[in-house]
């Protein structure tokens, strides 16, 4: 039984490792035209007034916005953690602003906040590991007869 629950716990713990990867190229993809898996430079897409293309991630997006101001806007939560960003890229880089951005960027939403989601995906398998252990010793000691050791 140790040895199950052992292995479940792994299992769990590897799967969004294994997983995350997996459907970000299957999104990639599944995309038409498939998008390439590496990119050598941003691509060029004319604007499309029907829905956001890489001209508006490029150039800035003239659509109207699908989410409120105190999300999407410039002064709102979108505006202040690209400013943030470009804050901490001058301070890592500032000489070569674009690239401290860039980097700061990558440490930021590709290490950081994957590693500490990571970190609460683990801590939540084992406190459900813990809370577990103590429901079976819990249904054991109900079980036990009041003269038993």
């Amino acid at each position: 039984m140790l040895a199950r629950a052992r292995w479940s716990f792994v299992a769990a713990a590897v799967a969004p490792l294994v997983l995350t990867p997996l459907l970000f190229v299957a999104a990639l993809r599944g995309a038409s035209p498939p998008a390439p898996l590496a990119r050598g430079t941003l691509p060029a897409e004319a604007y499309d007034p029907a829905h956001c293309t890489w001209y508006c991630h490029n150039h800035g997006c003239p659509h109207r916005p699908a989410l409120g101001r105190f999300l999407a806007g410039d002064d709102g939560l979108f505006g202040r953690t690209v400013g943030a960003l470009h804050a901490a890229g001058d301070a890592v880089s500032p000489r070569a602003r674009g690239i401290g951005y860039g980097a700061v960027n990558l440490v930021v939403f590709c290490a950081a906040w994957p590693a500490g989601t990571y970190a609460l995906w683990i801590v939540a398998l084992r406190q459900r590991r813990a809370l577990a252990a103590l429901r079976a010793a819990g249904r054991r000691e109900v079980g036990r007869s009041p003269e038993a050791p």
